[in-house]
């Protein structure tokens, strides 16, 4: 039987230097996965099994795909000054040689490439402990499921590969509900089996659980509207008793926020291992490169609690607003924020590469007093799956299904009145339309920029509101001594088939029995 897991996992690691695995590992979670296992480990024990379930986790969604990926919505802009290919997508002008798109579909295949090569060496071990062996064959299963759910939620129906490759081999795409039933069974077996831990000690935190089984198992019901199906396993997450909102809803995206009781799931960083710039994202005053920035598409989706103050716009809005932009006459560092055309300020629009273009900065993740010194070992966790959103799926899924009782306006009032939010409760007696825009309006300002606006807008068929002129900031015209919405005459288009993206053309020359998704 060795002999047989050598001749495999030479194959494995030849396959690996053609398609480009990552170096480096770690036993635990804390520092950057390994991308493959060493060439002179051969599937023995446990220990090795840890290994490549380990490089499993660098395939997962990081800042691109938490952050940047709110950019290309109706919330937020994308800086073409740095990623123009995701600023395409931004402005609907998407095509099947787009870089970013191809590369996000890449790092999905290569862990589910990883996957498939964990899962069948697993179940081939004959040495180790056979209760860690089953959570680290139940962990690359979920793994591969979360993948699976990101590729067919973007694309739609794409190839469904359950095992190691060869070289030359070519799929066809499954329909997307095939996969989304491989999915489902792929949970349900993982939930029941309960092979995956409620949590974990020091070190291997950042593992999947059993709570991010069922998260994901409701997520991949909603985005395909399994209501029922939502219902249950949201609710079997808060049956647990071990999950809460947080209560510092600005805190939670910073460096005091991190593991805490509302994280169900997240992409784990560390200094000395996997780290990114802090202040990339965010304003030019603090060294930031505005990379991505909040839109009045966003703003306008704020509520006030009080009056509406013409001479402010800003007085009396939802606070989460403020945690999450940089909007002039905030602090921000040691100064204060101003990106007006008259600031004499780094953050003026447009008077450097590195300022806003359209006036608001990204504050959400921002934690300017731990990383100041150094924004280069940014190692904030992204929060990929939270109990804020489990609360709302289950708010919105009770809605549709027409069974609206005190527990729907409860999970929506949890989210509305936590500590810092504070804002009015939603009464009873709202209609089924009523509360379906309540809880929309809500899953927009209390999970924006945590990458999952794309995937509500897909799922509701409202890509219009992506389209239109892009508008900006607030802000006091000096010549009318009014306040305006910055418009730069910026004009982003939506079309039919920009609900799903575009197989990458690379993928469409070296597979020839794929079919080109409609309209590209």
């Amino acid at each position: 039987m060795k002999k047989i897991n050598k001749i495999r996992s030479i194959l494995f690691f030849a396959a690996c230097l053609l398609m480009g695995c990552e170096d480096g590992f770690d036993t635990g979670l804390d520092l950057q996965p390994t991308g493959a296992v060493s060439e002179d480990i051969f599937w023995n024990d446990e220990s090795d099994a840890r290994l490549a379930v380990n490089a499993i986790y660098n395939e997962l969604d990081n800042t691109q795909m938490v952050i940047e990926l709110d950019g290309i919505t109706d919330i937020g802009f994308r800086s073409a000054s740095n990623v123009p290919t995701f600023n395409d997508v931004r402005l609907g002008e998407i095509d099947p040689s787009n870089g970013t798109i191809t590369n996000i579909w890449n790092r999905y295949y290569r862990g589910i490439r990883k996957a498939n090569d964990a899962i069948l060496n697993i179940g081939l071990l004959e040495d180790g402990d056979a209760e860690e062996l089953a959570r680290l064959e139940a962990e690359a299963r979920f793994l591969r499921a979360y993948y699976y759910t990101q590729l067919t939620s973007l694309w739609g129906d794409v190839p469904l590969i359950l095992e190691p490759l060869e070289i030359n081999d070519q799929r066809p795409a499954n329909d997307k509900a095939e996969i989304v039933d491989f999915i489902i069974e792929e949970l349900d077996d993982i939930i029941n089996a309960n092979a995956l831990p409620l949590s974990y000690s020091e070190g291997n935190i950042g593992r999947a659980t059993h709570g991010a089984a069922l998260t994901l198992k409701a997520r991949v019901a909603l985005r395909n509207d399994m209501y029922d199906m939502v219902v249950d396993a949201t609710t079997a997450v808060m049956d647990l008793g071990i999950y809460a909102l947080y209560p510092h809803y600005g805190e939670l995206f910073q460096f005091s926020g991190q593991n805490s009781q509302e994280v169900i799931f997240d992409r784990q960083y560390a200094v000395g291992g996997s780290t990114y710039n802090a202040f990339g994202y965010s304003a030019a005053s603090i060294g930031g490169g505005s990379a991505v920035e909040p839109m009045h598409g966003l703003f306008e989706k704020y509520e006030y609690n009080g009056p509406v103050n013409p001479d402010n716009p800003f007085e009396n809005i939802d606070p989460r607003w403020d945690f999450t932009a940089y909007y002039t006459g905030e602090p921000i560092g040691n100064s204060t924020f101003n990106s007006w055309p008259s600031s004499n300020t780094p953050d003026r629009i447009s008077s450097t590469e590195f300022s806003t273009i359209y006036g608001y900065n990204l504050k959400k993740w921002i934690d300017y007093e731990t990383y100041a010194a150094n924004p280069d070992i940014g190692s904030i966790n992204m929060i990929l799956m939270r109990y804020a959103d489990v609360l709302l799926m289950y708010a919105e899924a009770k809605i549709e299904l027409g069974d609206i009782d005190a527990s729907v306006y409860d999970a929506i009032n949890q989210i509305r009145q936590r500590p810092t939010v504070e804002m009015p409760a939603i009464t009873p007696g709202k209609s089924q339309e009523e509360l379906r825009e309540i809880v929309r309006n809500e899953r927009a300002v209390e999970l924006a920029f945590e990458g999952l606006r794309i995937y509500d807008i897909n799922r509701w068929q409202i890509g219009e509101v992506k389209a239109g002129l892009l508008q900006g900031m607030y802000y006091i015209n000096e010549s009318s001594g009014e306040w305006e919405i910055l418009d730069l005459g910026v004009q982003a288009n939506f079309e039919e088939r920009d609900y799903l993206w575009p197989i990458p053309q690379s993928e469409m020359d070296i597979n020839d029995v794929l079919e080109q998704n409609t309209g590209y």
